[in-house]
Protein backbone atom coordinates (compact mmCIF):
# COMPACT_ATOMS: atom_id res chain seq x y z
CA UNK A 1 0.00 0.00 0.00
CA UNK A 2 2.86 2.60 0.58
CA UNK A 3 4.06 1.68 -2.64
CA UNK A 4 1.33 2.62 -4.66
CA UNK A 5 0.84 5.49 -2.24
CA UNK A 6 4.56 6.49 -3.36
CA UNK A 7 3.08 6.31 -6.98
CA UNK A 8 0.69 8.43 -6.89
CA UNK A 9 2.45 10.94 -4.99
CA UNK A 10 5.16 11.06 -7.68
CA UNK A 11 2.10 11.83 -10.33
CA UNK A 12 0.70 14.30 -8.89
CA UNK A 13 3.57 16.29 -7.86
CA UNK A 14 5.29 15.71 -11.15
CA UNK A 15 6.54 18.80 -13.13
CA UNK A 16 5.38 17.65 -16.43
CA UNK A 17 1.59 17.31 -17.06
CA UNK A 18 0.41 14.36 -16.39
CA UNK A 19 -3.24 13.40 -18.14
CA UNK A 20 -4.80 9.69 -18.76
CA UNK A 21 -7.32 9.07 -21.36
CA UNK A 22 -9.75 5.69 -21.72
CA UNK A 23 -8.15 4.38 -24.74
CA UNK A 24 -11.13 4.03 -26.98
CA UNK A 25 -12.88 7.51 -26.39
CA UNK A 26 -10.12 9.64 -25.14
CA UNK A 27 -11.83 10.65 -21.76
CA UNK A 28 -10.13 12.34 -19.52
CA UNK A 29 -9.75 9.81 -16.05
CA UNK A 30 -7.55 11.12 -14.56
CA UNK A 31 -5.09 14.60 -14.20
CA UNK A 32 -2.49 15.70 -11.71
CA UNK A 33 -2.01 19.51 -10.07
CA UNK A 34 0.38 20.44 -12.77
CA UNK A 35 -2.77 19.91 -15.97
CA UNK A 36 -4.95 21.83 -13.47
CA UNK A 37 -2.54 24.49 -13.18
CA UNK A 38 -1.71 24.43 -17.52
CA UNK A 39 -5.45 24.18 -18.20
CA UNK A 40 -7.01 26.68 -15.78
CA UNK A 41 -9.20 24.10 -14.17
CA UNK A 42 -9.84 21.18 -11.41
CA UNK A 43 -9.97 18.03 -11.95
CA UNK A 44 -13.69 17.64 -12.25
CA UNK A 45 -13.71 20.23 -14.78
CA UNK A 46 -11.27 18.61 -16.74
CA UNK A 47 -13.11 14.97 -16.65
CA UNK A 48 -16.11 17.04 -18.31
CA UNK A 49 -13.60 18.43 -21.16
CA UNK A 50 -12.87 16.31 -24.67
CA UNK A 51 -9.72 16.18 -26.27
CA UNK A 52 -10.00 18.71 -28.69
CA UNK A 53 -11.57 21.18 -25.49
CA UNK A 54 -7.11 21.16 -24.47
CA UNK A 55 -6.18 22.67 -27.83
CA UNK A 56 -7.27 24.73 -30.38
CA UNK A 57 -9.30 22.02 -32.32
CA UNK A 58 -8.18 23.82 -35.11
CA UNK A 59 -6.02 22.24 -38.41
CA UNK A 60 -3.86 19.43 -37.10
CA UNK A 61 -4.76 20.25 -33.45
CA UNK A 62 -8.29 18.76 -33.15
CA UNK A 63 -10.02 16.45 -31.14
CA UNK A 64 -10.21 14.19 -34.17
CA UNK A 65 -6.22 14.09 -34.35
CA UNK A 66 -5.65 14.07 -30.79
CA UNK A 67 -8.12 10.55 -30.73
CA UNK A 68 -6.17 9.08 -33.59
CA UNK A 69 -3.38 9.40 -31.86
CA UNK A 70 -4.98 8.21 -28.14
CA UNK A 71 -5.76 4.73 -30.19
CA UNK A 72 -2.59 4.34 -32.01
CA UNK A 73 -0.75 4.73 -28.86
CA UNK A 74 -2.69 2.16 -27.18
CA UNK A 75 -1.81 -0.78 -29.60
CA UNK A 76 1.76 0.66 -29.69
CA UNK A 77 4.19 -1.14 -26.94
CA UNK A 78 7.04 1.59 -27.11
CA UNK A 79 4.44 4.89 -27.06
CA UNK A 80 4.41 7.26 -29.69
CA UNK A 81 6.37 10.75 -29.33
CA UNK A 82 4.41 14.23 -31.24
CA UNK A 83 4.27 17.98 -30.57
CA UNK A 84 1.48 19.35 -29.92
CA UNK A 85 -0.72 22.60 -28.69
CA UNK A 86 -2.15 23.09 -26.14
CA UNK A 87 -5.11 25.71 -24.77
CA UNK A 88 -5.72 27.45 -21.51
CA UNK A 89 -8.99 28.64 -20.39
CA UNK A 90 -8.15 32.28 -21.32
CA UNK A 91 -7.18 30.86 -24.46
CA UNK A 92 -3.52 31.11 -24.03
CA UNK A 93 -1.29 28.49 -26.01
CA UNK A 94 1.37 26.77 -25.51
CA UNK A 95 3.80 24.57 -27.57
CA UNK A 96 4.01 20.84 -25.72
CA UNK A 97 6.02 17.75 -26.29
CA UNK A 98 3.85 15.11 -25.50
CA UNK A 99 4.61 11.21 -24.76
CA UNK A 100 1.76 8.74 -25.44
CA UNK A 101 1.74 5.47 -23.83
CA UNK A 102 -0.10 1.89 -22.74
CA UNK A 103 -0.62 1.63 -19.01
CA UNK A 104 -2.70 -1.01 -17.16
CA UNK A 105 -4.74 -0.40 -14.35
CA UNK A 106 -6.93 -2.20 -11.99
CA UNK A 107 -6.45 -4.55 -15.01
CA UNK A 108 -7.64 -2.22 -17.54
CA UNK A 109 -5.58 -0.60 -20.46
CA UNK A 110 -5.09 2.85 -20.50
CA UNK A 111 -2.99 5.82 -22.32
CA UNK A 112 -1.23 8.36 -20.35
CA UNK A 113 0.14 11.68 -21.74
CA UNK A 114 2.93 12.78 -20.30
CA UNK A 115 3.13 16.65 -21.90
CA UNK A 116 6.50 19.20 -21.20
CA UNK A 117 6.39 22.62 -22.17
CA UNK A 118 8.58 23.50 -25.11
CA UNK A 119 8.40 27.33 -25.47
CA UNK A 120 11.40 28.12 -25.01
CA UNK A 121 12.89 25.73 -27.52
CA UNK A 122 10.63 26.40 -29.98
CA UNK A 123 11.46 30.14 -29.44
CA UNK A 124 15.58 29.11 -29.55
CA UNK A 125 14.55 26.90 -32.47
CA UNK A 126 12.78 30.32 -34.65
CA UNK A 127 15.10 32.37 -33.45
CA UNK A 128 17.90 30.02 -34.91
CA UNK A 129 15.82 29.86 -38.25
CA UNK A 130 15.68 33.53 -38.61
CA UNK A 131 19.74 34.19 -38.16
CA UNK A 132 19.74 31.03 -40.41
CA UNK A 133 17.83 32.90 -42.70
CA UNK A 134 19.18 36.21 -41.91
CA UNK A 135 23.26 34.92 -42.72
CA UNK A 136 22.22 33.23 -45.63
CA UNK A 137 20.55 36.59 -47.16
CA UNK A 138 23.65 38.06 -45.69
CA UNK A 139 26.08 35.24 -47.88
CA UNK A 140 23.65 35.54 -51.28
CA UNK A 141 24.30 39.08 -51.81
CA UNK A 142 27.84 39.13 -50.22
CA UNK A 143 30.54 40.54 -53.04
CA UNK A 144 33.01 37.76 -51.62
CA UNK A 145 32.77 34.07 -52.35
CA UNK A 146 32.48 31.41 -49.57
CA UNK A 147 33.88 28.41 -50.08
CA UNK A 148 34.42 25.04 -47.68
CA UNK A 149 36.74 22.26 -48.82
CA UNK A 150 38.01 19.50 -47.71
CA UNK A 151 41.82 18.70 -46.58
CA UNK A 152 42.28 17.33 -49.76
CA UNK A 153 40.73 20.37 -51.55
CA UNK A 154 38.01 19.60 -52.96
CA UNK A 155 34.76 21.73 -52.66
CA UNK A 156 32.00 20.53 -50.00
CA UNK A 157 30.26 24.07 -49.97
CA UNK A 158 30.06 27.05 -52.41
CA UNK A 159 27.84 30.19 -51.57
CA UNK A 160 26.23 32.06 -54.20
CA UNK A 161 28.17 35.01 -54.86
CA UNK A 162 30.74 32.46 -56.75
CA UNK A 163 28.54 33.06 -59.79
CA UNK A 164 29.48 36.56 -59.91
CA UNK A 165 32.45 35.63 -59.30
CA UNK A 166 33.56 33.28 -62.08
CA UNK A 167 30.93 32.94 -63.16
CA UNK A 168 29.62 29.55 -62.57
CA UNK A 169 26.94 28.72 -60.09
CA UNK A 170 27.33 26.82 -56.50
CA UNK A 171 27.05 23.26 -58.28
CA UNK A 172 29.20 23.16 -60.88
CA UNK A 173 32.06 23.77 -58.38
CA UNK A 174 30.73 21.63 -55.56
CA UNK A 175 32.67 18.38 -55.73
CA UNK A 176 35.33 18.90 -57.81
CA UNK A 177 38.87 19.85 -56.77
CA UNK A 178 39.52 23.72 -56.43
CA UNK A 179 43.00 23.71 -57.30
CA UNK A 180 41.29 22.60 -61.02
CA UNK A 181 40.38 26.50 -61.33
CA UNK A 182 43.76 27.66 -60.70
CA UNK A 183 46.85 28.14 -62.86
CA UNK A 184 49.25 25.67 -62.99
CA UNK A 185 52.20 27.21 -60.78
CA UNK A 186 49.14 28.89 -57.86
CA UNK A 187 47.48 25.33 -57.41
CA UNK A 188 50.94 23.58 -56.11
CA UNK A 189 51.41 26.64 -53.81
CA UNK A 190 47.81 26.80 -53.05
CA UNK A 191 47.97 22.63 -52.14
CA UNK A 192 51.27 22.60 -50.52
CA UNK A 193 49.95 25.45 -48.19
CA UNK A 194 46.78 23.69 -47.26
CA UNK A 195 48.28 20.57 -46.16
CA UNK A 196 50.17 22.03 -43.84
CA UNK A 197 48.04 24.39 -42.25
CA UNK A 198 48.02 24.06 -38.72
CA UNK A 199 44.20 23.51 -37.04
CA UNK A 200 42.17 26.83 -36.41
CA UNK A 201 45.08 28.95 -38.15
CA UNK A 202 44.81 31.28 -40.74
CA UNK A 203 46.67 32.28 -43.69
CA UNK A 204 46.34 35.17 -46.65
CA UNK A 205 46.76 33.83 -50.19
CA UNK A 206 46.77 35.88 -53.85
CA UNK A 207 46.63 33.14 -56.73
CA UNK A 208 45.71 33.38 -60.23
CA UNK A 209 42.10 31.56 -61.27
CA UNK A 210 40.17 31.18 -64.41
CA UNK A 211 36.65 32.65 -65.35
CA UNK A 212 33.89 31.16 -66.77
CA UNK A 213 34.78 32.80 -69.84
CA UNK A 214 38.39 31.79 -69.87
CA UNK A 215 39.91 35.13 -68.66
CA UNK A 216 42.28 35.20 -65.55
CA UNK A 217 41.70 36.57 -62.09
CA UNK A 218 43.35 37.69 -59.43
CA UNK A 219 41.78 36.65 -56.32
CA UNK A 220 42.87 37.07 -52.30
CA UNK A 221 41.40 34.45 -49.69
CA UNK A 222 41.73 34.27 -46.11
CA UNK A 223 41.37 30.52 -45.11
CA UNK A 224 41.09 28.93 -42.13
CA UNK A 225 41.39 25.37 -41.47
CA UNK A 226 38.04 24.56 -39.09
CA UNK A 227 38.49 20.75 -39.98
CA UNK A 228 38.44 19.73 -36.09
CA UNK A 229 35.03 22.07 -35.54
CA UNK A 230 32.30 19.43 -36.02
CA UNK A 231 30.24 22.15 -37.46
CA UNK A 232 32.33 23.11 -40.29
CA UNK A 233 34.51 19.86 -40.41
CA UNK A 234 36.85 22.09 -43.62
CA UNK A 235 38.66 24.66 -44.54
CA UNK A 236 36.81 28.02 -44.85
CA UNK A 237 37.74 30.23 -46.94
CA UNK A 238 36.61 33.76 -47.84
CA UNK A 239 37.86 34.98 -51.41
CA UNK A 240 37.54 38.25 -52.95
CA UNK A 241 38.23 39.22 -56.56
CA UNK A 242 41.05 42.14 -56.07
CA UNK A 243 42.02 41.90 -59.92
CA UNK A 244 41.25 45.95 -60.48
CA UNK A 245 43.20 46.79 -57.40
CA UNK A 246 46.38 44.80 -58.74
CA UNK A 247 45.89 46.43 -62.21
CA UNK A 248 45.79 49.81 -60.41
CA UNK A 249 48.71 48.69 -58.28
CA UNK A 250 50.70 48.05 -61.26
CA UNK A 251 49.42 51.14 -62.68
CA UNK A 252 50.24 53.09 -59.78
CA UNK A 253 54.06 51.21 -59.82
CA UNK A 254 54.48 52.11 -63.66
CA UNK A 255 53.80 55.68 -63.30
CA UNK A 256 55.88 55.74 -60.45
CA UNK A 257 58.83 54.40 -62.02
CA UNK A 258 58.26 56.69 -64.88
CA UNK A 259 57.82 59.77 -62.28
CA UNK A 260 61.22 58.58 -60.77
CA UNK A 261 63.19 58.30 -64.07
CA UNK A 262 62.26 62.02 -64.78
CA UNK A 263 63.49 62.99 -61.47
CA UNK A 264 66.73 61.32 -62.19
CA UNK A 265 67.51 63.15 -65.75
CA UNK A 266 66.30 66.18 -63.71
CA UNK A 267 68.96 65.49 -61.19
CA UNK A 268 71.43 64.90 -63.85
CA UNK A 269 70.66 67.96 -66.00
CA UNK A 270 71.19 70.19 -62.51
CA UNK A 271 74.50 68.35 -62.33
CA UNK A 272 75.86 69.29 -66.59
CA UNK A 273 77.97 72.19 -65.72
CA UNK A 274 80.24 70.14 -62.97
CA UNK A 275 79.85 67.24 -65.15
CA UNK A 276 80.99 68.95 -67.97
CA UNK A 277 84.00 70.61 -66.10
CA UNK A 278 85.18 67.05 -64.62
CA UNK A 279 84.85 65.48 -67.84
CA UNK A 280 86.94 68.23 -69.41
CA UNK A 281 89.56 67.61 -67.19
CA UNK A 282 90.63 64.36 -68.73
CA UNK A 283 89.50 64.84 -72.01
CA UNK A 284 92.59 68.19 -71.76
CA UNK A 285 94.81 65.71 -70.05
CA UNK A 286 94.66 63.31 -73.24
CA UNK A 287 94.89 66.13 -75.79
CA UNK A 288 97.66 66.92 -74.28
CA UNK A 289 99.44 63.59 -73.92
CA UNK A 290 98.55 62.54 -77.67
CA UNK A 291 99.53 65.99 -79.06
CA UNK A 292 103.49 65.62 -76.77
CA UNK A 293 103.16 61.93 -78.31
CA UNK A 294 102.70 63.35 -81.90
CA UNK A 295 104.92 65.96 -81.70
CA UNK A 296 107.88 63.16 -80.49
CA UNK A 297 106.88 61.40 -83.26
CA UNK A 298 106.95 63.99 -86.06
CA UNK A 299 110.72 65.26 -84.38
CA UNK A 300 112.02 61.56 -84.08
CA UNK A 301 113.09 62.21 -80.22
CA UNK A 302 110.82 59.78 -78.93
CA UNK A 303 111.61 57.12 -76.35
CA UNK A 304 109.92 54.05 -75.41
CA UNK A 305 109.82 54.15 -72.10
CA UNK A 306 108.73 57.44 -72.45
CA UNK A 307 106.19 56.98 -74.90
CA UNK A 308 104.41 54.14 -72.98
CA UNK A 309 104.48 55.87 -69.85
CA UNK A 310 102.54 58.85 -71.92
CA UNK A 311 100.07 56.60 -73.39
CA UNK A 312 99.47 55.28 -69.91
CA UNK A 313 99.04 58.37 -68.31
CA UNK A 314 96.44 59.02 -71.27
CA UNK A 315 94.50 55.58 -70.67
CA UNK A 316 94.05 56.31 -66.97
CA UNK A 317 92.54 59.68 -67.80
CA UNK A 318 90.05 57.95 -69.89
CA UNK A 319 89.30 55.33 -67.54
CA UNK A 320 88.10 57.87 -65.35
CA UNK A 321 86.40 60.30 -68.34
CA UNK A 322 84.28 56.32 -68.75
CA UNK A 323 83.93 55.71 -65.23
CA UNK A 324 82.10 58.95 -64.63
CA UNK A 325 80.36 58.80 -68.16
CA UNK A 326 79.07 55.06 -67.03
CA UNK A 327 78.28 56.29 -63.38
CA UNK A 328 75.53 58.82 -65.04
CA UNK A 329 74.53 56.13 -67.75
CA UNK A 330 73.62 53.49 -64.71
CA UNK A 331 71.75 56.10 -62.96
CA UNK A 332 69.50 57.60 -65.92
CA UNK A 333 68.92 54.02 -67.91
CA UNK A 334 65.34 53.19 -67.78
CA UNK A 335 65.61 49.83 -66.61
CA UNK A 336 63.88 46.97 -64.66
CA UNK A 337 62.74 47.57 -61.39
CA UNK A 338 63.11 44.39 -59.15
CA UNK A 339 64.76 43.95 -55.86
CA UNK A 340 67.13 41.57 -54.02
CA UNK A 341 69.20 41.85 -51.15
CA UNK A 342 72.45 44.32 -51.86
CA UNK A 343 74.91 45.32 -49.21
CA UNK A 344 74.24 49.28 -48.73
CA UNK A 345 77.37 50.43 -48.64
CA UNK A 346 78.23 48.90 -51.76
CA UNK A 347 75.23 51.34 -53.16
CA UNK A 348 76.78 54.41 -51.53
CA UNK A 349 80.55 53.01 -53.08
CA UNK A 350 78.68 52.93 -56.71
CA UNK A 351 77.17 56.30 -56.30
CA UNK A 352 80.23 57.91 -54.97
CA UNK A 353 82.19 59.43 -58.48
CA UNK A 354 78.45 60.91 -59.36
CA UNK A 355 78.12 62.74 -55.91
CA UNK A 356 82.02 63.90 -56.02
CA UNK A 357 82.08 65.71 -59.38
CA UNK A 358 78.95 67.66 -57.71
CA UNK A 359 81.38 68.10 -54.41
CA UNK A 360 84.12 69.16 -55.92
CA UNK A 361 82.13 71.52 -58.17
CA UNK A 362 80.44 73.14 -55.17
CA UNK A 363 84.29 73.18 -53.14
CA UNK A 364 82.89 70.74 -50.78
CA UNK A 365 84.11 68.45 -48.70
CA UNK A 366 82.87 64.78 -49.36
CA UNK A 367 82.94 62.02 -45.94
CA UNK A 368 82.08 58.56 -46.03
CA UNK A 369 81.64 56.50 -42.97
CA UNK A 370 80.33 53.36 -43.78
CA UNK A 371 80.17 50.73 -41.74
CA UNK A 372 82.98 47.67 -41.54
CA UNK A 373 80.50 44.68 -41.94
CA UNK A 374 77.78 44.15 -44.34
CA UNK A 375 74.39 46.18 -44.55
CA UNK A 376 72.39 43.77 -46.66
CA UNK A 377 68.82 45.26 -47.38
CA UNK A 378 66.24 43.78 -49.72
CA UNK A 379 65.70 46.72 -52.14
CA UNK A 380 65.27 47.71 -55.38
CA UNK A 381 68.78 49.16 -56.56
CA UNK A 382 67.89 52.10 -59.34
CA UNK A 383 65.32 53.74 -56.41
CA UNK A 384 67.62 53.47 -53.75
CA UNK A 385 70.51 54.77 -55.08
CA UNK A 386 67.91 57.57 -56.51
CA UNK A 387 67.56 58.27 -52.79
CA UNK A 388 70.83 58.46 -52.04
CA UNK A 389 72.01 61.08 -54.88
CA UNK A 390 68.95 63.06 -53.90
CA UNK A 391 70.16 63.76 -50.58
CA UNK A 392 73.81 64.10 -51.14
CA UNK A 393 73.30 66.94 -53.95
CA UNK A 394 70.19 68.58 -51.89
CA UNK A 395 73.23 68.76 -48.84
CA UNK A 396 75.17 70.09 -51.17
CA UNK A 397 73.32 73.12 -52.74
CA UNK A 398 72.10 73.76 -49.61
CA UNK A 399 75.66 74.72 -48.82
CA UNK A 400 76.12 75.95 -51.53
CA UNK A 401 73.51 78.99 -50.10
CA UNK A 402 74.81 79.64 -47.41
CA UNK A 403 77.67 82.40 -47.99
CA UNK A 404 80.11 80.61 -45.40
CA UNK A 405 82.73 79.17 -47.35
CA UNK A 406 83.50 75.61 -47.23
CA UNK A 407 81.42 72.80 -46.20
CA UNK A 408 81.00 69.07 -45.62
CA UNK A 409 78.25 66.36 -46.32
CA UNK A 410 78.95 63.17 -44.25
CA UNK A 411 77.60 59.94 -45.66
CA UNK A 412 76.82 56.89 -42.85
CA UNK A 413 75.70 53.57 -43.15
CA UNK A 414 75.52 51.84 -40.00
CA UNK A 415 73.61 48.55 -38.94
CA UNK A 416 71.47 48.63 -35.49
CA UNK A 417 71.63 45.98 -33.05
CA UNK A 418 67.94 45.06 -34.08
CA UNK A 419 69.37 44.11 -37.59
CA UNK A 420 68.24 47.33 -39.55
CA UNK A 421 70.19 49.55 -41.51
CA UNK A 422 70.39 53.40 -41.12
CA UNK A 423 71.68 55.35 -44.01
CA UNK A 424 72.03 59.35 -42.45
CA UNK A 425 73.52 62.18 -44.93
CA UNK A 426 74.14 65.24 -43.07
CA UNK A 427 75.31 68.95 -44.51
CA UNK A 428 76.54 72.14 -42.99
CA UNK A 429 74.44 74.09 -44.59
CA UNK A 430 71.68 76.61 -44.01
CA UNK A 431 69.56 73.94 -41.74
CA UNK A 432 66.04 73.20 -41.93
CA UNK A 433 63.41 75.93 -42.93
CA UNK A 434 61.03 76.91 -39.92
CA UNK A 435 58.05 74.85 -41.29
CA UNK A 436 56.14 72.04 -40.33
CA UNK A 437 58.04 68.61 -40.79
CA UNK A 438 55.14 66.57 -42.85
CA UNK A 439 55.40 70.08 -44.80
CA UNK A 440 59.23 69.39 -45.67
CA UNK A 441 58.47 66.15 -47.23
CA UNK A 442 54.84 67.08 -49.15
CA UNK A 443 55.22 67.48 -52.71
CA UNK A 444 56.03 70.57 -54.44
CA UNK A 445 57.80 72.30 -51.27
CA UNK A 446 61.16 73.71 -52.09
CA UNK A 447 63.73 75.98 -50.34
CA UNK A 448 65.81 76.69 -54.06
CA UNK A 449 64.89 79.49 -55.92
CA UNK A 450 64.11 77.17 -59.35
CA UNK A 451 63.83 73.70 -57.35
CA UNK A 452 60.19 71.73 -58.68
CA UNK A 453 59.68 70.27 -54.74
CA UNK A 454 59.32 67.07 -55.73
CA UNK A 455 63.07 65.05 -54.63
CA UNK A 456 61.99 64.99 -50.89
CA UNK A 457 58.68 63.99 -51.51
CA UNK A 458 60.00 61.24 -54.37
CA UNK A 459 62.35 60.06 -51.33
CA UNK A 460 59.69 59.52 -49.12
CA UNK A 461 57.63 57.35 -51.21
CA UNK A 462 60.38 54.99 -52.34
CA UNK A 463 61.75 54.37 -48.60
CA UNK A 464 58.22 53.66 -47.47
CA UNK A 465 57.34 51.48 -50.41
CA UNK A 466 60.70 49.30 -48.78
CA UNK A 467 58.54 49.46 -45.29
CA UNK A 468 61.40 52.30 -43.99
CA UNK A 469 61.10 55.42 -42.23
CA UNK A 470 62.53 58.84 -43.48
CA UNK A 471 62.87 61.73 -40.99
CA UNK A 472 65.06 64.92 -40.45
CA UNK A 473 67.10 66.46 -37.64
CA UNK A 474 69.37 69.15 -37.12
CA UNK A 475 71.76 70.43 -34.62
CA UNK A 476 74.25 73.26 -33.35
CA UNK A 477 73.64 76.78 -34.34
CA UNK A 478 75.04 79.81 -32.68
CA UNK A 479 78.24 79.07 -31.59
CA UNK A 480 78.02 75.22 -33.02
CA UNK A 481 79.06 74.20 -36.32
CA UNK A 482 75.13 73.96 -37.88
CA UNK A 483 74.22 70.64 -39.21
CA UNK A 484 71.27 69.15 -40.74
CA UNK A 485 70.31 65.31 -41.20
CA UNK A 486 68.35 63.23 -42.91
CA UNK A 487 67.58 60.05 -41.92
CA UNK A 488 66.52 57.10 -43.34
CA UNK A 489 65.93 53.34 -41.80
CA UNK A 490 65.47 50.34 -43.20
CA UNK A 491 64.12 46.91 -42.63
CA UNK A 492 67.80 44.31 -42.66
CA UNK A 493 67.88 41.06 -44.27
CA UNK A 494 70.06 38.02 -44.26
CA UNK A 495 72.75 37.99 -47.00
CA UNK A 496 72.35 36.46 -50.17
CA UNK A 497 72.89 32.23 -50.50
CA UNK A 498 76.45 32.01 -51.77
CA UNK A 499 77.65 34.93 -49.91
CA UNK A 500 80.62 34.57 -47.52
CA UNK A 501 78.79 35.99 -44.28
CA UNK A 502 81.76 38.44 -42.36
CA UNK A 503 83.03 37.55 -39.01
CA UNK A 504 84.65 39.45 -36.26
CA UNK A 505 88.44 38.41 -37.95
CA UNK A 506 87.36 39.34 -41.19
CA UNK A 507 85.43 42.53 -40.24
CA UNK A 508 89.08 43.88 -38.47
CA UNK A 509 91.25 42.96 -41.58
CA UNK A 510 88.62 44.46 -44.01
CA UNK A 511 89.70 47.91 -45.58
CA UNK A 512 88.57 50.65 -42.75
CA UNK A 513 85.84 53.40 -44.18
CA UNK A 514 87.51 56.42 -45.53
CA UNK A 515 86.80 59.52 -43.92
CA UNK A 516 87.30 63.74 -44.56
CA UNK A 517 88.67 63.77 -48.54
CA UNK A 518 89.24 67.28 -49.51
CA UNK A 519 87.55 68.74 -52.35
CA UNK A 520 89.98 69.82 -55.27
CA UNK A 521 89.05 73.68 -55.90
CA UNK A 522 90.72 74.62 -59.05
CA UNK A 523 89.45 78.14 -61.00
CA UNK A 524 87.42 76.68 -63.34
CA UNK A 525 84.88 75.21 -60.49
CA UNK A 526 84.96 77.98 -58.76
CA UNK A 527 83.58 80.10 -62.09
Amino acid sequence: MDHVTNYQEVFEYANDIMVIHDKDTGEILQANRKACEMYGCSLEQLRRMTIGDLTRNLGPYNHAKGLMLVRKAATTAQGILFEWVVRDRAGHETSVEVSLKPITLDGVVRVIAIARDITERKQAEAALRQKERHYRRLIERSSDGIAILSAAGAVRFAGPSIQALLGVPPRFATGRSAFDFLSDEDAARFENILATLPPEADTVLTYRIRHRDGSWRVHEANCRNLTDDPAVSGILINFRDVTRRVQDEELARQRERQFSHIARLSTTGEMAAALAHELNQPFFAILNFVAGCRRQLQAGTYSTEGMLAALELAQKEAERAGKIVNTVRSFTCKGDYQRRAIDLRELVRGMEELIAVRARHACVALDFDLDAAPCWVECDEVLIQQVIVNLAVNGIESIEQTSTPGGRVRIAVRRDASGRVKLTLSDTGHGLPRVSPDKIFGAFFSTKRKGLGIGLSLCRSVVESHQGHMWMTASGGNEGERETRCHVLLPGCGAPAGQRPVNAKTAASAPRPRHWREPVATPAARG
